[in-house]
């Protein structure tokens, strides 16, 4: 049974680290007439980023790309962004806001909301009490974790940043069917755990 949990939650992380490459990079900046982004290591490979990108409904041609940069030139040499130092690009997957280089906000496709509603699991479930309860989260994400007895009292509150899991201890939870509410950056989602 150990096995089957742990190929599982091998599964998981696995899916997890394949959905990285959907994230915005998180240094953006621009000289009006190019965009530059930059990845962390091992984030995301030439092969999955968009070819083409918009910002200020100007497309962006992708003509450099390497592990850890990727750089887009506008189509039509004859125009600028209007603000450099803030802008918003579209990768085909959501938006992406930069302020003076930095990555200040996504917001994600519907179809990636759909995915990380799809991907979110709680592991393992039923879990034992006293044992180790993993909110997996399908991506890296700012998250908010609840978690409600069946009557409405909160029993537990654990908010990360930038992780693909909440680890949540069960030693205070007696047994029975519990409600877990997942708030992740524009999206909640809400699942059943059974504790035995």
């Amino acid at each position: 049974m150990k096995k089957l949990y742990f190929t599982s939650l091998l599964f998981l992380i696995v899916i997890s680290f394949t959905l990285q490459a959907q994230n915005c990079p998180p240094t953006g900046f621009s000289d009006g007439s190019s965009i530059y982004f930059f990845y962390d290591p091992g984030t995301s490979n030439c092969v999955d980023r968009p070819n083409t990108i918009t910002a200020e409904a100007k497309s962006f041609t992708l003509v450099e790309c390497d592990a850890p940069y990727s750089i887009y030139d506008i189509d039509n040499s004859n125009d600028q962004l209007t603000n450099s130092n803030f802008f918003l690009a579209d990768l085909g997957y959501g938006q992406c806001e930069y302020t003076n280089g930095n990555l200040t906000n996504q917001t994600l496709s519907v179809n990636d909301v759909e995915y990380i509603k799809n991907t979110v699991k709680l592991f393992p479930n039923p879990v034992v009490k006293n044992s180790d309860l993993f909110v997996v989260l399908g991506t890296k994400a700012n998250a908010t974790v609840h978690v409600y007895s069946v009557t409405g009292k909160l029993v537990q509150t654990k908010t990360v940043s930038n992780l693909s899991r909440v680890k949540l201890e069960t030693n205070t939870f007696a047994k029975g069917v519990y409600m877990v509410q997942i708030d992740l950056e524009n999206t909640t989602i809400t699942k059943k755990l059974v504790v035995l």
